[in-house]
């Protein structure tokens, strides 16, 4: 009798980067999902710096009213007005050529870059990367370098308004899990395709159910084959467009077999709760060379159920607050 086996991986997209700390390039073993990068998120501090000088009043005395027993002109005992006040600056022996109140001597405190108003301490991450004038990750903006630039890897946006990201609509994609939620893809038989699936999420994963996160379903029926298994066809999910670095870029997506269920549970060999984020996902049967096989391939299973609904969950990893859009692909190719 012939035992129905799978075999169950997942293509990586591409190395992480070398001495990368990220805990989504974890890649378990050769068998592991590609992984994923979390970038750091830089955090703008904007203090509250420099002081006000004021003048006091001038005022032109017109004598004392009747029965007034003072003088409310404030006028000098000679009889004649006060002149205006003079003030100095609050911080006379600062060195601070860019004018932010910072520098050396300056009450306020050093500067690292005494040429750049927006510096004092962000001199590692104030930048301006598209070059388009608009400068993001500084202390603070001034006219000469506005900012921050709502997308600095885009030259073409710049202020809020150029970033008012086109997500995905509620009505393709939902961001819980649920049955019978939005982002039905369809009823797939062996050989069909589903239509390319474009999204857009602008905020790294915050964790499932948070918002940040397109959900799609998909139904795989077994009997909709064109043979029987392990001659069940292979389904196939991956980014046709996934931007950003190609090394590691924006987006990638988790597989469950139910919303109550870890991700990749059932789906791959040695994986369930922690499995990192894929770019590529693949299940298919064991079907050439049948097992016994002399030399067995470590990433066969025997006896997984055919995944007959899954349910995609595909995030943001990196470049937050862009508009970057994807493009998922869904397959059940023949076998």
């Amino acid at each position: 009798m012939l035992t129905a086996a799978a075999h169950l991986g997942a293509c990586a997209g591409g190395d992480p980067g070398v001495g990368s700390t990220n805990p989504f390039e974890s890649q378990g073993n050769s068998n592991s999902m590609s992984g994923t990068t979390q970038p750091g998120s830089d955090t703008d501090s904007t203090p509250t710096v420099g002081g006000s000088m004021t003048d006091s009043d001038t005022s032109t005395p017109t004598g004392p009213g009747p029965g007034s027993d003072s003088d409310p002109t404030g006028s000098d005992p000679t009889g004649g007005p006060t002149t205006a006040g003079t003030t100095t600056l609050p911080d006379p022996d600062c060195v601070d050529d860019d004018g932010d109140l910072h520098g050396e001597g300056c009450n306020a405190g050093p500067d690292c870059d005494d040429t750049s108003f927006n510096s004092w301490q962000s001199c590692g991450t104030c930048v301006d990367q598209d070059g388009d004038g608009f400068w993001v990750g500084c202390d603070q903006y001034g006219p000469d370098e506005p900012g921050p630039d709502c997308d600095d890897a885009n030259p073409d946006a710049s202020d809020g308004s150029d970033c008012e990201c086109a997500v995905t609509p509620d009505a393709k994609a939902s961001d819980t899990c649920a049955e019978g939620m939005a982002g039905a893809l369809g009823v797939i038989a062996e050989g069909g395709v589903v239509p390319p699936i474009k999204g857009s999420i602008t905020g790294i994963d915050n964790g499932p159910g948070n918002g940040q996160e397109d959900w799609y379903w998909v139904e795989f029926p077994e009997a909709m084959a064109m043979g029987n298994r392990p001659n069940a066809g292979k389904i196939a999910a991956t980014f046709a467009v996934n931007p950003g670095d190609p090394t590691s870029p924006d987006y990638r997506f988790e597989v469950y077999t139910a919303c109550n269920k870890p991700a990749f549970e059932g789906l791959a060999a040695t994986y369930g709760p922690g499995t990192p984020p894929a770019r590529e996902w693949e299940f298919f049967d064991a079907h050439s060379p049948p097992n016994p096989n002399p030399n067995p391939n470590p990433n066969y299973l025997n006896n997984v159920p055919w995944p007959a609904k899954v349910f995609i969950r595909v995030i943001r990893v990196a470049n937050d607050q862009s508009c970057s859009e994807y493009t998922l692909q869904v397959s059940r190719l023949p076998t």
